[in-house]
């Protein structure tokens, strides 16, 4: 935004943030399902999503004609919702064989008109498939059933060239494993068995990141302390170490507590030498953490502990969240993430730290929006990590919507609102958490205006200035 007047000119820069100011819109809310989970469109999104151009695409866990869960794709102002592919019957309720796969639980991997993802279960051997589809719905093809003992990938797909990496949560050898296989459908292999024993650990339920021919993930059980681990290995499946563990714990309690978190169940995010994610439970008030750790195993820190949790109706309340689940997103020097439930509602948060550990906020407290027909239409139950355009984060909840999950998007821009009074220029903003910075040419850095505190009148003489708000 641009505001002109005869003496000066005022950008306004959005940039990365930790705002209070922010607009929540459902761009889709998944239709209840019947008693046999079923429905049109799919229900329970436990997936984070991918935009490509103005379309989101994602997964259900469950719903769909047969209720074993769909592929979807909407645009991100809400338009032209698609089924593009319902996942089949399975032999024997929710638990049997078919020729596609049933609930999938993970985001989708997208290259070129391709999209590629996991299924939980269904498959020829009832452990869950590979799977590929045009991104019309078409050309749906089962790239690989897995088979008694070595299946069930619940995390997302990572991929290189033309190789798809992923991990399941059990199988192997009895914890869960690390594979890949050819995008055709070929060369499928077991890269690592995990054992949960303590040089170990076990059932990984997040996906995988690559590094040169490293693949660093996390995995929610075993490890030294049998609290879970991150681990490393080869592209060839060699070399596995792990590079942190977490401590013991037994859920969700303050009898769970810790000091380093426990069950990471998201994917790691790499930024440089050092890995960041989160835990679902452990921490000071047993209600998972915010971690980071160097690539070389050193540097654990805990970053932030979530706080106590008061149960309630709807879920625990707190002020920060409770049970971070997601893979964290990098903004600037902000990482943004959510929690399945507590925060000032119980419902969840978004959130958003410094890479350093410091500035912890919460950016938006989930809470029950009505629309017309006194239907909420609010999120709830933020499992999946988001995902950002511009200013906008678009992220699913498991029990948003009308009942069974939603697609939501957040607005996060930050107005600086400018006016005249008494022929000064007053600007205004509405978050302590940023800097007014002011240059007199775009190809100028930009600097601190000293003391500069909202409301802010400008007594500078010049032609021109350029102002802009940077976060803390």
């Amino acid at each position: 935004m641009k505001i002109l007047a005869p003496w000066m000119m005022v950008l306004v820069a959005l940039l990365p943030d930790f705002a209070k100011a922010q607009t929540y819109t459902e761009v889709y809310g998944f239709s209840l399902y019947s008693g046999s989970f079923a429905n049109n469109d799919g229900a329970v999104p436990y997936c984070s999503l991918v935009l490509s151009g103005n379309v989101l695409y994602g997964t259900t866990s469950s719903g769909g004609t047969n209720g074993q869960g769909t592929v979807f794709s909407v645009q991100a102002d809400g338009q032209n919702f698609k089924a593009l592919h319902t996942f089949s019957a399975l032999s024997s309720g929710f638990y049997g064989y078919n020729s596609d796969g049933a609930q999938p639980y993970a985001n989708l991997v997208l290259s070129g008109d391709n999209l590629y993802g996991t299924a939980y279960g269904g498959g020829s051997a009832a452990y869950g498939t590979v799977f590929r589809l045009n991104i019309d719905g078409g050309g749906f093809t089962n790239l690989h059933s897995f088979t008694d003992g070595l299946g069930a990938p619940r995390g997302g797909l990572l991929l290189s060239s033309n190789v798809l990496f992923g991990t399941t949560f059990t199988g192997g050898a009895g914890y869960g494993s690390v594979f890949k296989i050819n995008t055709n459908g070929t060369g499928f292999m077991t890269l690592h068995s995990f054992t949960s024993l303590p040089n170990d650990a076990g059932n990984p339920a997040g996906g995988l990141v690559l590094s040169g021919n490293t693949l660093y993930g996390t995995a929610a059980a075993g490890g030294s302390l049998g609290g879970g681990a991150v681990f490393a290995l080869s592209t060839t499946g060699t070399g596995y170490t792990n590079l942190a563990n977490f401590q013991l714990h037994s859920g969700q309690s303050q009898s769970s507590t810790n000091t380093t978190g426990g069950q990471p169940y998201a994917s790691p995010l790499l930024v440089g030498d050092t890995l960041y994610g989160t835990t679902l439970y452990g921490g000071t008030n047993g209600n998972g953490v915010i971690f980071a750790v160097k690539t070389n195993g050193t540097g654990f820190t805990n970053m932030h502990t979530f706080a106590p949790g008061v149960e309630g109706s709807v879920g625990a309340t707190n002020a920060d969240g409770v049970s971070p689940e997601c893979q964290l997103v990098l903004v600037g020097s902000n990482l943004y993430g959510t929690t399945l439930t507590g925060g000032t509602n119980g419902y969840g948060v978004v959130f958003a730290i410094n890479t350093n550990g410091t500035g912890f906020r919460v950016v938006y407290n989930f809470v029950p929006v009505f629309n017309g027909a006194f239907v909420s239409i609010g999120g709830d139950g933020a499992g999946a990590g988001l995902i950002v355009s511009g200013n906008t984060f678009y992220g699913t909840t498991i029990n948003g919507g009308i009942a069974d999950g939603n697609v939501y998007a957040l607005d996060l821009s930050i107005p600086l609102a400018a006016q005249f009074s008494g022929g000064k220029l007053v600007l205004s903003w509405a978050n302590s958490a940023f800097t007014l910075q002011a240059t007199p040419s775009l190809g100028v850095s930009f600097t601190n205006v000293i003391n500069a505190t909202s409301p802010y009148t400008n007594t500078a003489a010049g032609s021109q200035l350029f102002f802009r708000l940077q976060a803390n």
